[in-house]
């Protein structure tokens, strides 16, 4: 007789391959059965999920009765599966509810929270931590992470960080956010921890 133990442990085993491969591919298995279903909702399985395809359109992960330039918004197709992964602290869960709740429900010290969880071994949300601090007017802890970021990733100057920055811009415009702007009189750049301001965004700041 097969150990029902060793085969749980062997399906969960497929289950989490497939998962860190796409999580499209746990379809089949979350409809094969009950225990197929309860092996897939796993948190060691679903933790380190491939969930970016799911992520790319926030409709589809929208909590429901939030902002939507049409109106009152309705939850997500896939809005319970990325709860799930969220519950298991998926990375990619995590940073992507954290912008959400940045946009749609204007909780800037909820969002700070959410990306404070994989900060500072993230490097997006390192700086996407940054960026929210100095948007809130705590520049003192912006320039904390920023240091942070330095420190565990790339220079403030790199290639790598103004393309990360760029994405992070990116991401949040696909939430379509209220008043695009809300944060945009409070941004500076911070000058505390021997962090100087650099040309670029001293010249903005002048000719804004």
């Amino acid at each position: 007789m097969v150990n029902p133990t060793l085969f749980n442990d062997l399906l969960s085993h497929i289950a989490k391959n497939m998962a860190d491969k796409c999580w499209s591919d746990l379809g089949s298995l979350i409809r094969s059965d009950t225990r197929g279903r309860d092996i897939v909702y796993r948190p060691d399985v679903l933790k380190d999920a491939n969930i970016l395809t799911l992520c790319s359109d926030p409709n589809d992960f929208q909590a429901g009765g939030g902002h939507n330039s049409s109106g009152i918004a309705v939850e997500g197709r896939h809005r319970p599966f990325f709860l799930r992964c969220f519950a298991a602290n998926t990375l990619t869960a995590v940073y992507y509810e954290g912008i959400r709740v940045l946009t749609h429900e204007r909780n800037i010290n909820g969002a700070i929270k959410l990306l404070q969880r994989h900060a500072p071994q993230r490097a997006n949300a390192t700086l996407a931590c940054a960026i929210v601090f100095i948007c809130a007017g705590y520049d003192y802890m912006g320039g904390l992470f920023l240091q942070l970021f330095t420190r565990n990733h790339y220079p403030l100057d790199s290639v790598a960080t103004r393309v990360l920055g760029d994405e992070f811009i990116e991401e949040i415009k696909k939430f379509h956010p209220p008043y695009n702007n809300t944060y945009g009189p409070t941004f500076c750049y911070p000058t505390s921890h021997g962090i100087s301001m650099i040309p670029c965004p001293f010249y903005c700041y002048m000719i804004s």
